[in-house]
């Protein structure tokens, strides 16, 4: 197998790593300070401690998730690879027609289109027929599984560390305010961020990340106003 290998951590930080990354923090922070909220208004018990042990269920929970999904794609990205190499070896010249008929269509002339499939095929076949008809670029790790799902638990808990500190160390009186200014806090940091990275606009995206987190502390604290 010659195909491409991922990069380095930086090569990798393309604008929807960073977009699933700021999605596992804010998933985190807004489950978590939910939790916080709806329980300070059904006990009148201390909750930090049941506040923190959800955060780290809750990571353990979204890492097992992750990976589950990161084996999957892996698999499938296996099978299309040993696929891909049994044509190359039955059949060549049907192949290396096949990736000249994919330039044609993207606009060169046969006799070019010929050319660059024979010079891509010369130094690269299989990588050559992986990023062309099935858009694969990076060959996945037998340990990518574990590293992303590592990466979305780490930052689920980063998250999740903000409300259970505010769950700890607010007073219960002013636990509910500071839940909220918690969460507005962190996904305007988050958001922040995220327009930086991938040049998106900034208010655009704090204002839908508020949206989303009023809307779910809202509902979070309606549910524990019903609550018997």
């Amino acid at each position: 197998m010659t195909a491409r290998e991922p990069g380095s951590w930086r090569s990798r930080l393309t604008p929807d790593y960073v977009r699933s990354r700021v999605a596992d923090t804010n998933d985190g922070v807004l489950a978590i300070a939910g939790l916080s909220e709806g329980l300070s208004l059904t006990t009148t018990q201390s909750i930090g401690t049941i506040v923190a042990l959800a955060a780290i269920a809750g990571a353990v929970s979204v890492a097992g998730v992750k990976y589950s999904e990161e084996a999957a794609e892996r698999e499938v990205q296996q099978d299309l690879i040993r696929e891909e190499q049994r044509l190359l070896e039955l059949s060549p010249e049907e192949e290396m027609a096949e990736l000249a008929q994919h330039f044609q269509h993207k606009g060169l002339t046969p006799g070019t289109a010929r050319k660059v499939a024979e010079e891509l095929s010369a130094a690269d076949a299989l990588t050559a027929q992986l990023e062309t008809e099935y858009g694969i670029h990076d060959i996945m790790t037998v340990g990518r599984p574990f590293t992303e799902a590592l990466g979305s638990g780490a930052f689920f808990l980063l998250g999740a560390l903000v409300p259970v500190l505010i769950a700890i160390l607010a007073p219960r009186a002013f636990l509910g305010g500071s839940e909220l200014l918690g969460v507005v806090i962190s996904l305007t940091l988050t958001s922040v961020v995220l327009s930086r990275l991938t040049r998106t606009r900034v208010l655009r995206s704090v204002a839908r990340s508020l949206l989303i987190g009023v809307a779910a502390m809202g509902t979070a604290t309606l549910i524990g106003t019903l609550a018997p």
